[in-house]
């Protein structure tokens, strides 16, 4: 497998290696520091007793002079950074120049050499030596010349120079130079070094020419090797790190999560046709969305189409509306469109071919502007209306919105809530099946709680509860049989059996209410004189109160415990006596109750007992 090229904006783990993608420039042939006119080591390595000096120099202003030791015999050597050559059996030719100073000739010999590496930096075979200079020519320079085949297995090589220093005499090296250019260098590739993965720059870096020369790279450093060095490590890909990265807020931005690069996207569909409104609906394989009179469409199973012919577009609602009110509730209603504004509403068949989409039915006087209040239940549409919560399906039966409709019982309270919150789709509603139930959850007491009246069908006749929640509702979810509500940074599932919210992780034991509204007993008008009365029910009992004034309705008979079942031992007595009485029972809270009954034993005042 080759090398990869070198890629802009990618993430590179340490150990990474690449190739230019551009041709690399040409390995200069000059050595570096070739005349020591840096003044100091710079690309070379010296023995003990090499420095550099300026005594005499065979041209410019410095040399290499070894001291002439203290008369111990030995061999001493400065050896050049090695360069590349990974092409087998080039022949390289090296010089240098060399004086003897004033040792006696035949004494203190110097001459150039080549010193052959393999890949891993470990010297082939012993140094190839050139030509000896023994005369000692009054301190004259002389020429040292070397030739050498790169040996098999050979990927760098350095030249330097050698003294057997056998006179207590200095000596001086200058000059090295060899005939070594890119015909004998392949190229390079280059190393990730960096301590971590890091994201290269969208430029492509000036690729160091030298062996081990460093290049920054935005967030990389590659190193320059050998081509003929490569290590094959299998590791995964696509592999996020051990700690979640700092996301960035930014579009187009990217960050890097160990072999992963995550890019900022937007979420936003950049159709210009998409309104990009809240009021949407997905049926009929297509997204519905409300844009001021008319409902917009998308292409069928893609959302991100909104232009397409023949299958993206929009409905004429606003055609069919006798008023100028935008669109403001979408929902579904026996597999058709159900559309609504502040005053009518509209029946539209969905289908994924436009063609094939037609109003079925309209009708003024119905309308709806709270988007999350509307809920399909059995077969029925709930839905809230500026006079309370309504029913699609009686609506359209009686076509208009008749006294006895389903949230009649509700409405004075619904309207309070509704008022309360203003117009703007504050509300939120579900459909709980496993119980039956209908939801509509208002805001309470200004934000933080919840008022939710709640409307459970039992045989052909619906029943009202209203709930309060210590919390405000957000959004609701079912899984299974269960309904969870969303508060906050909080979920909490909906129990039957349970006794107590659990608010801010502490659970709160709630009080529970049955109130009766005000009963005539059939005779509107006449005093009624309540004898007693008989409490059936199961769990906690209940403490009891008589209201006897319709006026006001605070003005009630003091709180009585009662027991679960009062019938044996005859009726409780509680004498009161009003034209409307109406009974309050209230639950203290902490164990579950069920009210079976209350009998009430009166009679009419105005016809005797």
């Amino acid at each position: 497998m080759a090398t990869p090229k070198w890629q802009p904006g990618k993430l590179y783990a340490p150990g990474a290696l690449v190739v230019p993608r551009t041709t690399p420039p040409e390995v200069p042939s000059t050595l570096t520091n070739a005349g020591f006119e840096t003044g100091d080591a710079t690309g070379w390595t010296f023995d003990p007793g090499f420095a550099i000096a300026t005594g005499n120099p065979d041209t410019g202003v410095y040399c290499c002079d070894q001291d002439g030791g203290d008369g111990v015999v030995a061999d001493i050597f400065i050896i050049h950074d090695p360069y590349p050559v990974n092409t087998a059996g080039v022949m390289v030719t090296g010089t240098c120049r060399y004086a003897q100073g004033a040792a006696p000739s035949g004494f203190n010999p110097g001459q150039v050499l080549l010193r052959w590496y393999d890949s891993a930096m470990a010297q082939i075979g012993d140094d190839v030596l050139g030509s000896l200079v023994t005369s000692g020519n009054n301190g004259a320079y002389s020429t040292s010349t070397v030739t050498s085949a790169a040996p098999p297995g050979a990927a760098f090589v350095s030249i330097g120079g050698k003294v057997h220093r056998n006179a207590h005499r200095s000596s001086s090296f200058d000059n090295f130079a060899w005939n070594l250019d890119a015909s004998a260098i392949e190229g390079l590739m280059y190393k990730a070094v960096q301590p971590a993965i890091g994201t290269s720059s969208d430029v492509e870096p000036v690729w160091p020419s030298a062996l081990g020369v460093q290049v920054i790279d935005n967030e990389v450093i590659w190193e320059a090797v050998a081509l003929t060095r490569l290590v094959w490590q299998a590791r995964p890909i696509l592999r996020s790190g051990a700690v979640e990265p700092t996301w960035p807020t930014v579009v187009g931005q990217r960050v890097g999560d160990n072999t992963i690069a995550w890019e900022a996207t937007s979420r936003r569909v950049e159709d210009e046709n998409c309104p990009n409104t809240k009021v949407v609906i997905i049926m009929a394989s297509k997204v519905f969305a409300v844009d001021g009179d008319i409902i917009r469409f998308s292409a069928t199973a893609n959302p991100l189409d909104w232009t397409t012919e023949q299958d993206a577009g929009y409905l004429p609602s606003g055609l069919q509306s006798a008023n100028s009110n935008d669109m403001a509730v979408l929902q579904q209603y026996r597999g058709n469109l159900v559309a609504f504004n502040a005053s009518s509403f509209q029946n539209w068949q969905a289908d994924p071919d436009p063609a094939a989409m037609a109003l079925l039915d309209q009708m003024e006087g119905i309308g709806s502007t709270w988007p999350k209040a509307a809920q399909p239940v059995a077969n029925e549409l709930l839905f809230l209306s500026q006079k309370g919560f309504r029913s699609v399906g009686i609506a359209a039966g009686a076509e208009n919105l008749a006294a006895g409709d389903v949230g009649e019982p509700v409405d004075d309270l619904v309207r309070a809530a509704a008022a309360f919150i203003g117009v703007g789709g504050k509300v939120v509603s579900t459909y709980y099946p496993g119980a039956g139930q209908f939801w509509g959850c208002f805001p309470a007491n200004g934000a933080g709680e919840t008022w939710a009246y709640v409307y459970t069908m039992s045989g052909r006749k619906g029943n009202w509860s209203r709930y309060f929640f210590p919390y405000a509702i957000e959004c609701f979810a079912q899984l299974g049989d269960d309904l969870y509500i969303r508060h906050g940074n909080a979920i909490s599932r909906v129990d039957e059996d349970a006794v107590s919210d659990e608010v801010a992780g502490v659970g709160v034991d709630f009080t529970g209410t049955v109130w009766w509204p005000w009963l005539d007993f059939g005779q509107p008008g006449v005093t009624k004189m309540l004898e007693g009365f008989d409490y059936i029910g199961t769990g906690q009992g209940p403490s009891i109160q008589i209201g006897y004034d319709q006026r006001n309705v605070s003005v009630m008979t003091p709180a009585y415990q009662l027991d679960n079942d009062t019938l044996p031992g005859g009726i409780i007595p509680l004498p009161v006596s009003a034209p409307t009485l109406s009974v309050k029972l209230t639950f203290a809270g902490g164990a579950s109750w069920r009210v079976n009954a209350v009998n009430l034993s009166f009679f009419d005042l105005g016809n005797g007992p």
